[in-house]
């Protein structure tokens, strides 16, 4: 350095890099490892869901598979079945005790002299007339088969001074017109008279309907409510599915006569659909006799606590 504070090139060092730490070979090693190791969980893990897509896959294929064996093994006992005639069992030519619906045992059989006496009257026509016969099953189940009680009249043959007035029970019967009741019966439940009491009567109504919700119920209805003009005692049905009465679907469904649709307009199978015209289901023959059932029990009844309280007096 001279006097000035200078130095000379022969007085200066180079400048050298810093020194960087070599990792020892240990580090090498353990960093191989866990490259190593990390390759071999992902390889791993591919052949995992490897394994699992291919279970998928089967899994998928044998539920497909089960499927067109249920739905072939369907379609085989569907055409097995339309293409047997199973016989329909009628109820009305069957051993008949009571109706299905009764709770707690068959109604009581009375002895003919404290038996009621029960009027049914109804229109005619044929699904009418089976269900009016129903409805006499129902009856005799509890009057008896031998009994002098029960009339049967169409409204032809039927009148009020003979009939209604000789009767404990009456049950109408009437087609459903334009949901509600048809003139015939409009005709003759005009000629009865409010001049007699028919406060101590039972009353009860049956009804046929061409459809599932022509009007049957408010058919049913509506005739009830003319026979509560009476001051007639209003019965139904011993079901709550048959509450206001009896009533038969007869021209819809399952229920309309297999010759009137086409098998392309048919919503169930050929099975369910009457081959006769003029047939009921069992189904509301059954409701029927129940209504006769419930109709006489609960009129003999009030016969027999009136002549008891006669007697009494």
């Amino acid at each position: 350095m001279n006097s000035h504070g200078i130095l000379h090139r022969s007085e200066m060092r180079p400048l050298r890099p810093p020194r960087v730490p070599v990792p020892p070979a240990t580090t090498y090693t353990e960093l191989h490892r866990m490259t190593v190791g990390d390759a071999s969980q992902n390889a791993d893990a591919l052949r995992l869901r490897r394994a699992a897509g291919v279970l998928l896959l089967i899994f998928c294929l044998g539920t497909a598979i089960g499927l067109v064996h249920v739905i072939g093994l369907s379609r085989q006992v569907l055409a097995r079945l339309e293409a047997q005639q199973v016989p329909q069992p009628s109820l009305m030519h069957q051993p008949h005790t009571q109706s299905r619906g009764v709770v707690g045992g068959a109604w009581q059989r009375v002895h003919s002299q404290e038996a009621a006496k029960v009027l049914i009257a109804y229109s005619d026509g044929p699904h009418l007339s089976k269900l009016a016969a129903a409805v006499d099953v129902g009856v005799r189940n509890v009057l008896g088969n031998d009994t002098k009680s029960l009339r049967v009249r169409t409204l032809d043959n039927a009148s009020f001074a003979d009939d209604v007035l000789w009767a404990d029970a009456v049950i109408l019967g009437t087609h459903v017109v334009n949901a509600n009741v048809e003139p015939k019966m409009t005709k003759f439940m005009s000629e009865w008279s409010f001049k007699e009491d028919l406060s101590q009567k039972v009353g009860a109504v049956f009804v046929t309907s061409g459809g599932l919700s022509a009007g049957e119920e408010l058919t049913m209805v509506n005739l009830l409510h003319s026979l509560m003009i009476f001051r007639m005692i209003i019965v139904g049905g011993e079901r709550w599915t048959s509450a206001f009465g009896a009533s038969a679907i007869v021209g819809e469904g399952p229920f309309e006569p297999a010759g009137q649709n086409s098998p392309e307009q048919r919503d169930f199978p050929p099975i369910c659909y009457p081959t006769d015209p003029d047939s009921i289901h069992n189904m509301f023959k059954d409701k029927a006799i129940g209504l006769g059932e419930r109709v006489a029990s609960i009129a003999t009844q009030l016969r027999r606590a009136r002549t008891d309280l006669l007697r009494q007096n």
